[in-house]
């Protein structure tokens, strides 16, 4: 245990100094990539296991090729989830401050857990210079940012429906939303009374019929929306003297939902309802129609309830027709005193909806449940409501031309990744009108703008910021929740802004922490560096790969990155993502550490399985028989690897002839040429889930069945240094490196282990070796080999089997390759015995098309020593074994 122990610290000592060294020696053309920060809320899960593993395969490979890489650990340190990890078991109402230090220790906490999870799992990175987002410097370079976006005219503030968790009283992100396929919402279709139609005159009135899912917008309805390039009808309900209308291709889906056959008066395009108006279904006020393309016949009516506060297809109708957007809802998603008593202080999503219903039962023609996907808090797995608010954006519509326009330089990875890491990029900002940078927390960092509170224009520049950054350096991080307005601002500030001191207000927003986390090329990257990769799950196609690339186009006119690595996320072996609540988390130290019924399977099963197996598809599986067969595959490996470092503990380099190579020789070493060429082209083009096919076929084949088969008799039984036995060494000493160098980026733990073990270790790592390919291809071999030789050997076993040994083999062969043979093979019957395992073999070139093989019994007996049938007495030794025993008998005599 304690030998155990020492070797465990040398290897984790080679890991610590790695990225050190490389810096330092390796020449190469740098390689840049950046670290997409892990949230500090929670211990390290298989997703980390995933993303932090394959990153260091991708630096690992390129050190070894003697390329210097750039890697700087992050983490993103603000934001709801840590803030409510924080404060979680705190049941009194906290103040700022006490919120920022609960949920600074908290993350400092997690850091600390996390960085020594990526530490044992090997990950070579610049550990003593992380960039955290709550540090002094990243804040700093984070707020100098935001400003120069506001100096560009591209950061703005206003009034735009944003998506709202009532739970956690804050505007989310895009990313920050989870969908639950089965919540159920309360669908209505409602008729809203006309008030002038230019194409109807009759005494009863019509009505247009739309339908919602969230009736609870009703009393903040604004307009009707239609299509101009629709047809409508105007239709009855039986007797009914009222006329309604709606779209004429869903007249039978709205008269299956209704219950009741639907007679068609007219018909008449959608262009025709310009100019018409309607009574708002509360307060009586004419509205107008509005023409819009997001008016469909796909669902509903065809005619859409428009609410400008909580829809974003509503916002955009309201701006292009002037419409004015506020909303009726506060930041708990209760009703405001503006609606009036009945409504006043209900939550909309429950109460509120049934006296919403209540009020306008005269008019529902339908009511009932609607199962649908829904948008609810990522964190507090409640639902949330589109509602407007005043928020600070980022203009995205000014840079998202350029954006998708970089992209077309950008690589997607693994490569037929590509055009679906460009597609779904594109998509993503495209359909993004703006992007919401405020949110309503304590737990972030401020947004340095103060406000003009008679008309709450905001009060930015560069010389309050240097103020702040002073306050910074003097107070601490909470300089702004501890200090007043007057001593944050600058002396001068109300001759330069010409606002009283006593009329300014502070801002009491905090940055959106993908703002947060998307400038951090700018903190990492060194001048107008681009990262060589982005390394980061599939669902960052709504976050990290996509805010970095706004705000790198935003500020710099490009791309932060080349190319954009993907992988999947982690679910169980019966397809489910992991929860807590499912009870089928999987935790990286169970498959360590084999706890809570797992197997032990160690690290460099759990690499090799993330890498060879869990990093090709959107959706990756982890079960005890995947990680089962990834231990196995290691094994064979190892056992490979095991076999050649035992037979070199007497291995000189450099006293061996190349002359002494025998045909096996020469073919293992051409296929060592290749296994090394194929496996790190398939390491720098990122095909990794070729990477176990090539060695697991190398080492299971060529490697244990055929030449560790065909060399050990060399290897044990021929006299120490005798050149047939240094030449089989020489080849082991070449295989245990290069099949080495093939795993080290997977199994790093692994390689230092056997290197550790090597009789002819000289440097402290094997990552310091920096081995060059040698030229050992040789397709002359390779031919006469596959062509023949093993032909001969398939088509021997196929006729005597497996058991050889004590057969004698008489070869005719086509006069070329017996010349080809004759030619590389110092004694062709010896060579060939050892290949195909047999007692003799004899061989003669003729004039045929095609081998002739003659089998026959040996005469002869298995040696006790070599256990070859050589021996011409039962129970004896043969001839070679009886010198070299009696010479070793000399030579202990002497002694």
């Amino acid at each position: 245990m304690q030998l155990l122990q020492q070797f465990s610290n040398l290897v984790l000592s080679a890991f610590k100094d790695l990225y050190t060294w490389q810096r330092k020696n390796c020449k190469g053309p740098e390689f840049v990539l950046h670290d997409g920060p892990p949230y500090a809320n929670g211990t390290p899960h298989m997703g980390h296991c995933i993303n932090k593993i394959l990153k260091d395969t991708v630096l690992r490979s390129k050190i070894i090729q003697g390329t210097k890489v750039h890697y700087r650990p992050g983490w993103d340190c603000h934001g709801l989830p840590i803030e409510m990890k924080a404060v979680a078991s705190n049941l009194q109402k906290l103040t700022p401050l006490e919120i920022r230090s609960s949920a600074r220790n908290f993350a400092k906490n997690t850091i600390a857990i996390q960085r020594d999870a990526f530490q044992s799992w090997g990950v070579v990175a610049d550990w003593a210079n992380p960039y955290l987002t709550f540090e002094k410097g990243y804040v700093k370079n984070q707020s100098e940012k935001f400003v120069e976006l506001y100096e560009k005219g591209l950061v703005f503030r206003e009034v735009k429906p944003v998506y709202w968790s009532p739970s956690s009283m804050t505007a989310l992100a895009e990313a920050e939303l989870e969908y639950n396929s089965q919540h159920s919402s309360t669908e209505v279709i409602l008729r809203l009374k006309l008030a002038t139609c230019p194409f109807y005159r009759d005494k009863e009135g019509i009505y247009a019929l739309i339908w919602t899912t969230t009736p609870w917008t009703l009393p903040c309805n604004q307009a009707i929306c239609f299509n101009p390039g629709l047809s409508y009808s105007i239709v009855k309900v039986g007797d009914k003297p009222e006329a309604l209308i709606v779209a004429s291709n869903l007249i039978k889906d709205v008269s299956k939902i209704l219950n009741a056959e639907l007679k068609v008066l007219s018909s008449f395009p959608g262009e025709a309802l310009q100019g018409a108006t309607y009574y708002h279904p509360f307060n009586r006020e004419v509205l107008p129609f509005l023409p819009s393309d997001h008016a469909t016949d796909t669902k509903g009516t065809g005619l859409v309830h428009t609410a400008p506060a909580h829809g974003h297809d509503d916002f955009l109708v309201a701006l292009d027709h002037k419409l004015f957007t506020s909303s009726l809802v506060d930041e708990n998603g209760c009703y405001t005193s503006s609606v009036g008593a009945k409504l006043a202080g209900l939550f909309v999503l429950t109460e509120g909806t049934k006296v919403v219903l209540d009020i306008l039962k005269e008019d529902i023609l339908h009511a009932g449940n609607y199962i649908h996907s829904y948008p609810y808090d990522w964190r507090t797995k409640q639902p949330i409501i589109i509602r407007a608010s005043k928020q600070w954006f980022i203009d995205t519509n000014q840079i998202k031309h350029k954006a998708i326009e970089v992209l077309e330089q950008v690589q997607g990875l693994p490569k037929f990744n590509n055009e679906m890491c460009k597609t779904m990029l594109t998509t993503q900002i495209l359909k993004r009108p703006y992007w919401c940078i405020s949110r309503q927390r304590s737990w972030g960092v401020p947004i340095p703008v103060f406000y003009d509170a008679r008309s709450d224009e905001p009060i930015i520049n560069r010389e309050i910021l240097q103020r702040l950054f002073s306050l910074m350096d003097k107070y601490g991080m909470d300089y702004w929740w501890e200090l007043s307005v007057s001593d944050l601002l600058p002396e001068d500030i109300e001759s330069k802004c010409n606002v009283p001191r006593d009329q300014i207000r502070k801002g009491e927003d905090i940055f959106d922490i993908w703002l947060d986390s998307g400038l951090s090329w700018s903190n990492v990257l060194e001048g107008d560096q681009v990262a060589d990769m982005y390394l980061e799950g599939v669902d960052q196609f709504t976050g990290w790969f996509q805010s970095s690339l706004m705000t790198s186009v935003a500020l710099r006119n490009k791309s932060p990155y080349k190319s954009v690595y993907v992988h999947g996320f982690v679910v169980d072996q019966n397809g489910l993502k992991m929860s807590k609540s499912l009870g089928n988390v999987v935790d990286p130290v169970d498959i360590l550490e084999g706890r809570n019924g797992m197997k032990t399977y160690g690290i460099d099963a759990l690499r090799w399985w993330v890498v060879c197996h869990a990093n090709s598809d959107a959706i990756t599986h982890v079960s005890d028989n995947i990680l089962q067969t990834s231990a196995d595959e290691v094994q064979k490996i190892r056992s490979v690897l095991r076999f050649a470092l035992g037979s070199l503990f007497d291995y000189e380099e450099n006293v061996m002839h190349a002359s002494h190579l025998l045909v096996i020789d020469k073919y293992m070493l051409h296929l060592l040429h290749n296994l090394h060429n194929k496996v790190f082209q398939a390491y720098n083009s990122y095909d990794y889930n070729r990477l176990s096919q090539y060695l697991i076929n190398f080492v299971t084949n060529p490697v244990s069945a055929l030449y560790y088969v065909a060399i050990k008799d060399r290897l044990y039984c021929d006299e120490q240094y005798s050149p047939s036995r240094q030449a089989a060494q020489f080849v082991l000493y070449r295989l245990a490196q290069t099949v080495a160098k093939c795993i080290a980026p997977i199994t790093p733990h692994l390689t230092e282990e056997l290197y550790l073990h090597f009789p002819q270790q000289v440097q402290d790592s094997f990552f310091h070796l920096h081995l060059n390919p040698e030229t050992w291809d040789d397709p002359k071999i390779a031919r006469l080999m596959e062509n023949t030789i093993l032909v001969i050997k398939k088509d021997l076993h196929r006729i005597v089997g497996a058991n050889t040994l004590n057969r004698n083999v008489s070869i005719r062969l086509p006069e070329v390759p017996y010349q080809q043979l004759k030619g590389v093979a110092e004694d062709m019957n010896k060579e060939l015995a050892d290949i195909l395992q047999v007692a003799r073999v004899e061989i003669v070139g003729d004039a045929i098309p095609e081998f002739d093989l003659q089998i026959s019994d040996t005469a002869l007996f298995m040696c006790d020593r070599c256990r070859k049938h050589s021996a011409k007495c039962e129970n004896d030794l043969c001839d070679r074994c009886n010198v070299i025993c009696n010479t070793l008998k000399t030579e202990q005599i002497r002694s």
